[in-house]
């Protein structure tokens, strides 16, 4: 049995899941406690701590998704692709330089800054650029 397909009988009929076999609860006791540790994290870890045995836990999520009527949504939640990146910030050149002379930092130290906390380091150069004007071209 697959893991989508016991994960259906679990949250399932009473009648789906005693049909199931000692080694189909076995196999897929693992992933099952992960995906229910997203809604109940300290009774999962209760299981791992305790060395509770995988037909037994298998059991006792039984009893958990009873609460259900439904496979429930947090079983299903999506991933974010490693495809998608978000694309380059290029800073301005002047406000960029403006910023490490006044933080008295040098490359170095603003490439570890922005992968600290990229937002506040980029919301800061952007709000330069916004201010800084050639006074020349007046």
């Amino acid at each position: 049995m697959q893991l989508f397909d016991y994960i259906k009988v679990l949250f399932g009929t009473d009648q789906q899941w005693d049909g199931l076999n000692g080694y189909d609860k076995i196999k897929n006791s693992f992933m099952t406690n992960r995906f229910m540790s997203i809604k109940f994290p300290i009774q999962a870890d209760m299981f791992n701590r305790l060395g509770t045995d995988p037909v037994g836990q298998a059991e006792s999520w039984r009893m958990v998704a009873r609460k259900f009527s439904r496979v429930p949504s947090f079983i299903y939640t999506k991933t974010s692709s490693k495809g998608k990146k978000r694309s380059e910030w290029v800073p301005d050149p002047k406000a960029l330089e403006f910023y490490l002379r006044v933080n008295e930092i040098g490359m170095r130290e603003f490439e570890l800054a922005l992968k600290q906390d990229p937002e506040t380091v980029m919301a800061s150069i952007d709000k330069l650029k916004s201010q800084i004007t050639d006074d020349r071209d007046i």
